[in-house]
This record gives structure tokens, C-alpha cells and sequence, in this order.
């Protein structure tokens, strides 16, 4: 993915793979203050992708630790804006 995106894009990349991925969900549901887990029950395999799709499109390396209590969007979009070199 390209460098030097801004927080605001990297917020909405990050909602549009969700909303890929997810597939059942309308765009307009979801916000940084999703949380995918309480207010979609997104769980296990479709969670599991979305994740993947993450760290894979923005080439981020982070360890599991960090991702443990994450449950919103606006938590991952802090943790590519902290782990990547997209600034």
C-alpha cells in the first residue's frame, strides 16, 4: 500500500476492507467507534480475515499482544498509525 497516507485515510480504508470483507454490513452502520465484536457479533473466521486483510494491506507488523484487546476500528487505525511507517 502506498506511504504517507494520513490518519483520516488510513480510518477510511481500514472501514471500507471492513465492510468488504464483512459483507453484510452497510457502510453508513460503521464508524472508527465500531465495535466490530459487540455491535456486529463478528467473530472467529470473518474477524480472523479482516484482520489478516489488515496486516497484509498495510504491511503491518505488530505482535499478538497488540491486537488482543482491540475491538473497534479506531483502535486498529491507532495501531497501523503506531506499528507502520504510514504516518
Amino acid at each position: 500500500m502506498e506511504g504517507n497516507l494520513t490518519r483520516a485515510e488510513i480510518s477510511e480504508k481500514v472501514l471500507q476492507l471492513f465492510v468488504d470483507i464483512i459483507g453484510f454490513i452497510d457502510q453508513s452502520d460503521v464508524t472508527e467507534q465500531t465495535d466490530f465484536i459487540h455491535d456486529f457479533d463478528i467473530i472467529d473466521d470473518d474477524l480472523t480475515c479482516f484482520i489478516m486483510q489488515i496486516k497484509w494491506q498495510f504491511k503491518l507488523q505488530a505482535p499478538q499482544e497488540d491486537w488482543d484487546h482491540i475491538t473497534t476500528i479506531e483502535q486498529i487505525v491507532d495501531l497501523i498509525v503506531l506499528r507502520s511507517n504510514l504516518r
